[in-house]
């Protein structure tokens, strides 16, 4: 029987913070062997299989917006997020793979968590992940913890997950220090390396509204 829980961590091992997509698989993998987590470099409707047969998800992966010191976990939910278009009918992102997935009555999660740390370089061929990008998978994987444990302890894996969220975050940032994590809600304009994989600027829209 599939885990409800799914862990999707996006990267390349080979382009330096990039890698910490694979970095946090295995942390998680060694510390929760118990559960259900997933590495890919796959983007676009390529990720549609990982999306299938799990009541919840959080998605792992690197954003390079120059607006917060690298190593700072940005967590937003897909339901906060504005579908972005890229400049051809091929451009297709994370956005776009979950309506198609709803709209052919296929098994997504009503919600997917996304946690997203600040790089410094994702584009170096063979690049040295940034120390304190690499600090950050310590961060990433509590709080994978503690929104597991939220959604397991309410059963809330089909109800709003705002609420169990939350808490998460306010446990974990008691624990590593409320700088380290921004909370992001209503962007309009947001695209992650794995997302958007033809992109070169990795932007997080002016209206976008954060709290720490």
């Amino acid at each position: 029987m599939p885990s409800p829980i799914r862990i999707l961590c996006l990267g390349n091992e080979l382009l330096a913070d990039d890698a910490f997509g694979l970095v946090a698989a295995e942390e998680l993998r060694r510390r929760f062997p118990q559960m259900d987590v997933v590495f890919t470099t796959d983007s676009g409707f390529h990720l549609l299989d990982n999306l299938l047969e799990a009541k919840f998800i959080c998605i792992i992966d690197c954003i390079q917006t120059d607006r917060v010191p690298p190593g700072t976990l940005y967590v937003l939910r897909s339901s906060d997020m504005k579908s972005t278009y890229g400049p051809s009918p091929h451009y297709v992102g994370l956005l776009e793979t979950l309506y198609l997935a709803r709209e052919l009555l296929l098994n997504v999660p009503k919600d997917v968590i996304i946690l997203a740390v600040e790089a410094a370089d994702c584009l170096t061929l063979g690049g040295k992940m940034h120390d304190a990008v690499e600090s950050a998978v310590g961060v990433a994987a509590d709080l994978v913890a503690e929104i597991a444990q939220n959604w397991k302890r309410l059963g809330a894996y089909d109800e709003d997950s705002a609420d169990g969220l939350g808490r998460a975050i306010a446990t974990v940032s008691a624990r590593w220090g409320s700088e380290r994590i921004v909370t992001i809600y209503d962007v309009v304009f947001l695209s992650f390396p794995s997302f958007y994989p033809e992109m070169s600027d990795h932007v997080l829209g002016d209206s976008g509204e954060s709290s720490q």
